[in-house]
């Protein structure tokens, strides 16, 4: 059964809270933007009016660009999108190197509506010695934090997670963003047996720490999400509801016919028929994340 057809669910977009944020998204043209000659797989162009149509559907007008992995440090395409789309209901996660790139640059990337880097792990599949690995980060946050508003945000397993927790007393004015739902590999009935679970929980007692409550389809092979009911309801309650943002992440990279609508129902149900609650995830946290 494909997830398209599985749903069950009477999604009705005015259910979201007005002003509602998709805090990740990706937008594709190898036309005007050729991939990097580094990618690793060759993703479906996605343009800025495909992305600004799912957006109408799914009653999610604010957008996040997050720069994918196939452009590398090129931001170009990200860049143009958030231009068209302007600050007014557009943010963007770019990547960078922080050796080369000045803080003048990240300064013209934040007035058009840039509002954090990426550090993608997973997905490349970059593994990295720990004490590498916060060194990396360390100089991520040196080179946001003058900008005051910015976060890091990055996509790792949840296991690793464990060797990320000393950098959450070193952000110092800078979020911290885990996508996916912190990225277990296997979500375990009971959420203590994943590694890496204590330690996010632990993260996220921090105000300045957030997690993305996105791309089920990247965990789950249910195509109704039940066996993410445990792990996204503990998201949701950890801080009163303050650390989370929702994401389509559009348009769903690898699983191309992925249908949302049933992700954005769930996490609505999940919220039980709590008004603040929903209007956290699919809108005030982003505004507050994002520097809107």
């Amino acid at each position: 059964m494909s997830r398209r057809s599985a749903s069950s669910f009477s999604f009705a977009p005015s259910s979201l809270p007005l002003g509602s944020w998709d805090s990740h998204m990706h937008v594709t043209d190898h036309t005007r933007f050729p991939i990097a000659s580094s990618a690793t797989y060759t993703p479906h162009t996605a343009t800025l009016e495909q992305a600004l149509e799912n957006a109408s559907r799914l009653s999610l007008p604010n957008l996040v660009f997050v720069q994918p992995s196939t452009y590398g440090t090129n931001n170009s395409c990200l860049l143009d999108a958030l231009k068209r789309v302007t600050p007014a209901r557009g943010r963007g996660v770019v990547v960078f190197d922080p050796s080369t790139t000045t803080l003048e640059q990240l300064w013209e990337w934040h007035a058009v509506g840039v509002r954090g880097v990426r550090v993608n792990l997973k997905s490349v599949g970059t593994s990295m010695e720990s004490k590498a690995l916060l060194e990396l980060l360390r100089r991520y946050m040196n080179a946001i934090r003058p900008l005051e508003t910015w976060s890091l945000q990055l996509f790792v397993d949840l296991s690793i997670v464990d060797h990320l927790e000393p950098i959450v007393d070193e952000l110092d004015g800078v979020k911290l963003v885990i996508d996916h739902l912190g990225s277990p590999t296997v979500v375990q009935d009971q959420l203590a047996d994943m590694p890496g679970w204590e330690s996010l929980q632990r993260m996220m007692r921090n105000e300045h720490v957030f997690v993305k409550v996105s791309a089920p389809y990247r965990i789950s092979k249910d195509p109704q999400y039940h066996d993410l009911e445990g792990l996204t309801k503990a998201l949701l309650h950890i801080r009163r509801g303050d650390g989370v943002v929702f994401a389509s992440d559009w348009p769903h990279t690898r699983f191309e016919s992925v249908d949302v609508q049933p992700w954005v129902e769930r996490c609505l149900e999940w919220c039980q028929n709590d008004k603040e609650l929903q209007s956290k995830l699919f809108r005030d946290n982003a505004r507050a994340l994002w520097d809107v």
